[in-house]
């Protein structure tokens, strides 16, 4: 994958296509969006630039209190992430139109997929997903139980920052 930044929006491309934008994390408002522009799977190899900040995301423990009927979840080498977003619990369309990320560890790579359980009972010609993460206690609750902090922070310090700012110099005489 080919890691392009545009501002605050850190893209990434298919080796193979390099038009091909597979999918893009940007800062947006108050959120930290995820955007994944199809269902299909992504290996993230060793050798890719988002490797080892997702090794760490993978590497912490994750506390979950959610009373939703959507339950994240943080088992030792799979994540399950619904997106930070409104939707009605008692409304099916609504709660089946919420994607949810899942990142595996397998191996020496890492697997990512998202899914919209709305995309079984429909066929959406075009099955691109948001993934959001409300940092700074704005979301669901998703407690590091190591540092304490939340993964919505930790994806958008030790991932997205991460990813924006690496090579770029700093003056630290300011």
């Amino acid at each position: 994958m080919r890691k392009v930044v545009n501002g605050t929006k850190v893209s990434f491309f298919d080796d193979n296509n390099s038009e091909n934008e597979i999918m893009y994390i940007d800062h947006s408002m108050d959120e930290c969006v995820w955007y994944f522009s199809s269902s299909n799977e992504i290996i993230v190899e060793e050798n890719d630039e988002l490797y080892n900040p997702l090794c760490n995301i993978m590497s912490q423990q994750y506390e979950f209190l959610d009373n939703s009927i959507l339950k994240c979840y943080k088992l030792d080498n799979t994540l399950v992430w619904y997106s930070d977003c409104y939707f009605n619990p008692d409304d099916k369309w609504s709660v089946n139109s919420v994607s949810y990320l899942t990142i595996s560890l397998v191996d020496n790579a890492i697997k990512m997929q998202c899914i919209k359980p709305l995309d079984e009972i429909i066929d959406r010609p075009n099955k691109m997903h948001f993934i959001a993460f409300s940092p700074l206690g704005n979301g669901r609750y998703a407690k590091n139980v190591i540092s304490g902090s939340s993964l919505q922070d930790d994806i958008v310090i030790n991932v997205y920052q991460k990813l924006l700012n690496k090579g770029k110099k700093r003056n630290l005489n300011k």
